[in-house]
């Protein structure tokens, strides 16, 4: 194996991350070490991915049906709703249909990025529509307060989507401090919504099985 090739097309200072790991773990500065760590950390990186789809997409249309509940399947336009909203967010829902018009939740729902959905899991909305809705979104939640719910979706959704974010952006992800929590966060989530979806979640993952066989 062309070790040293594959580095210099890598970059040196990518593939650092990788060489410096192996060497704290170690103590040996063992390029195939560190060329099979990168390729695990490639591998996991993409064993993610499908839990992530399954996870956003469950949670953006749970949090939907809740904001449907309160201010009507039309409610990207709902002004009652926009208002309720910080101005960045509001921005974020009126620019998906500023140009071209309202076509539908169903193309504005798929634009909004994970972060929207993050935020409506703040307390502000905990009147409005966590009160009287978490518990037809999130039927199968922990028997806790509704504040305490919101608060478990808000503080996984966050950590899930800064290891998203790197994921996309082709960041390591093997040195994340919470990396062995964030699959769990993502079943308990989906669960909460839909035990089927998280069985059928479990039988898709290949996560599991790459921590089980780790580089160090």
């Amino acid at each position: 194996m062309p070790y040293e090739a594959i580095e210099q097309t890598l970059s040196i200072s990518r593939f650092a991350t990788y060489r410096n790991a192996v060497v704290s773990h170690t103590g040996n500065d063992c390029i195939k070490t560190a060329l099979s760590l990168y390729e695990w950390n490639a591998k996991l990186a993409a064993g993610f991915l499908v839990p992530l789809h399954i996870y956003e997409v469950t949670l953006r249309n749970a949090i939907s049906d809740a904001i449907s509940q309160r201010y009507g399947a039309d409610w990207p336009t709902n002004d009652y709703f926009l208002n309720s909203l910080t101005p960045k967010n509001r921005r974020a829902v009126t620019a998906l249909y500023s140009d071209n018009g309202y076509q539908g939740l169903g193309k504005i729902l798929p634009e909004l990025k994970l972060h929207f959905f993050e935020e409506m899991l703040t307390k502000r909305h905990d009147g409005r529509i966590w009160k009287p809705y978490i518990n037809a979104t999130f039927p199968n939640a922990p028997h806790l307060t509704v504040q305490e719910i919101r608060t478990q979706l808000k503080e996984a959704c966050f950590k899930i989507r800064k290891l998203r974010n790197r994921i996309a952006h082709h960041e390591p992800i093997f040195n994340q401090a919470n990396l062995n929590n964030i699959y769990p966060l993502i079943a308990s989530t989906v669960a909460m919504r839909c035990t089927d979806t998280h069985h059928w979640l479990s039988q898709l993952e290949t996560v599991n099985a790459l921590f089980a066989n780790r580089i160090i």
